[in-house]
């Protein structure tokens, strides 16, 4: 067993559906999150920029002792989460891998779209992933960038006319092109999903990334006999951003109460730190 927190971290709002994924699946296991709101979004910002801030954050983070690290951001996941993981002695998990390998499960006619951030789509991960697993897949991806600002912005409940024009100015050639599946290859995209189910109809599939990672990070703990024994885990909340913004929305989607506290990190210097054996893959 191992009773040392998990973290969590993204540039926002989006990752909170990660937090809600990993309660459901590991009850027991202490979960601290931290949503970078003040820089957000990510999916804008260069390479050094994202290595710089994602490497502040699992240092914030690691500040808890903690045994792992769940990058909820497909940003970061998709671009520097590889050179990031190498200066911390615990792993880190992205959010591509496993949810790429249930797309490619579920598209039974081969044609998968990706919405992700922009940065996501130009580095071109998932679509890298996807392609290693079956190279006959038909692909669609698509940046839809707006979908981030307008979820941190609050609008993500169903029937708010600003998040259901949103999808429908984004999604439009998503739908166009008919995909067996929609792979959700952000995060803060999940918030969305019934606007989304709803505006492309019932034959398109959509893949959670925060489900499947999670799944993935409890089958990889398990594995290491590194899960807690607890019947239930504590919960601590932070963001950069305003906390009682923050706590508002987290309280809708998570549905309790939530007290988030404030931190802001400070600029780090890029040093490397020897990791240790991962227990959890980087992704």
């Amino acid at each position: 067993m191992d009773p040392r927190p998990i973290g969590i971290f993204d540039s926002g709002l989006g990752g909170l559906t990660a937090a809600r994924a990993l309660e459901a699946l590991l009850p027991g296991e202490d979960l601290i999150y931290f949503g970078d709101s003040a820089n957000a979004p990510y999916g804008t910002r260069s390479l050094e920029e994202l290595d710089r801030l994602a490497t502040a954050n699992a240092a914030f983070l690691g500040g808890f002792g903690v045994k792992t690290v769940l990058v909820a951001c497909g940003t970061v996941s998709s671009t520097v989460i590889g050179q990031v993981a190498e200066r911390f002695p615990f792993p880190l998990m992205g959010v591509v891998e496993a949810p790429c390998r249930a797309a490619a499960s579920a598209a039974r006619g081969g044609r998968i779209a990706v919405a992700a951030t922009e940065a996501s789509i130009r580095g071109g991960a998932y679509v890298r992933t996807l392609r290693s697993i079956d190279p006959a897949l038909e692909l669609f991806p698509k940046a839809c960038q707006s979908l981030v600002s307008v979820v941190e912005a609050g609008h993500f409940r169903p029937g708010d006319p600003v998040a259901e024009a949103a999808v429908a100015a984004e999604l439009g050639p998503v739908r166009d092109f008919a995909p067996d599946v929609l792979l959700l290859g952000c995060t803060h995209f999940p918030l969305l999903r019934e606007i989304i189910a709803a505006y492309l109809g019932g034959g398109v599939t959509l893949i959670d990334v925060c489900r499947e990672t999670a799944l993935s990070m409890k089958n990889a703990l398990t594995a290491a006999d590194a899960l807690s024994e607890r019947e239930r885990g504590e919960r601590q909340w932070f963001t950069s951003g305003d906390p009682e913004l923050f706590s508002r929305y987290a309280e809708f989607f998570l549905g309790r109460p939530v007290r988030a506290r404030q931190h802001v990190n400070e600029v780090l210097s890029l040093t490397r730190m020897k990791p240790e054996k991962h227990i959890a893959s980087v992704q």
